[in-house]
């Protein structure tokens, strides 16, 4: 969905709103260096966030937070060295701040059911099966009984919750129906609840897939 850049012109200078996502990435400038993720426009909208490789003057980010602020852009004067920004960036005014509710996810939790299985255990180890979530690094990765995957989480506002097809190990064992009722479920996936150090996995009704006790 396009969006359309707020802006004031004064000469070479520019008024400009920004959204500025809750958690900085790895990214390469000159060097390797953390980038802020942002948006232009008065709406967040639904396109992917773009990366910001420079500095804005007076903004003291906090991570964790999802921004919309109002900034001043303006032309350096020439010559601008070939490995710099051609514009100068500086926080005029914080419009909002908001805790950013996908980040609740990132945890380390165990299965304490999935379909009519009920606290499955690995094939070998008899330990609880455990998935780590990153909301961050957008990617998950967890012990199915069996086999372990790890995949791509390709949605997650803090409600809805999509998760990419992961990649797995191979193994076979004698019982996999546990992991074949977590494989489902992950595929089954469109949304999620959390309550009282609980994530439940839900499907597009609003049903439960699996359910998880947070590890720590």
């Amino acid at each position: 969905m396009a969006v359309a850049t707020s802006c004031e012109k004064e000469g070479k200078t520019q008024t400009e709103t920004w959204w500025i996502n809750s958690v900085r990435v790895d990214c390469v400038g000159v060097g390797p260096m953390t980038c802020y993720q942002i948006q232009k426009g008065e709406k967040l909208g639904d396109e992917e966030w773009q990366l910001f490789y420079s500095s804005i003057k007076g903004f003291d980010y906090e991570p964790g937070h999802i921004y919309r602020i109002k900034l001043k852009v303006t032309e350096k004067e020439a010559p601008v060295p070939a490995d710099a920004s051609s514009k100068n960036y500086e926080l005029e005014e914080i419009l909002s701040k908001e805790s950013d509710p996908s980040l609740r996810l990132t945890n380390i939790w165990k299965i304490v059911k999935v379909g009519s299985i009920e606290n499955p255990t690995g094939f070998k180890n008899k330990e609880a099966l455990t998935f780590e979530f990153d909301a961050s690094k957008r990617t998950y990765v967890g012990n199915m009984g069996c086999n372990s995957v790890r995949g791509e989480i390709t949605e997650n506002n803090g409600e809805k919750l999509v998760l990419g097809p992961g990649a797995s190990t191979r193994m076979a064992c004698p019982d996999m129906s546990a992991e074949q009722a977590i494989t489902k479920a992950l595929t089954d996936t469109r949304g999620y609840r959390l309550e009282n150090n609980q994530l439940y996995l839900l499907n597009e009704a609003g049903e439960t897939l699996m359910t998880f006790q947070a590890v720590d």
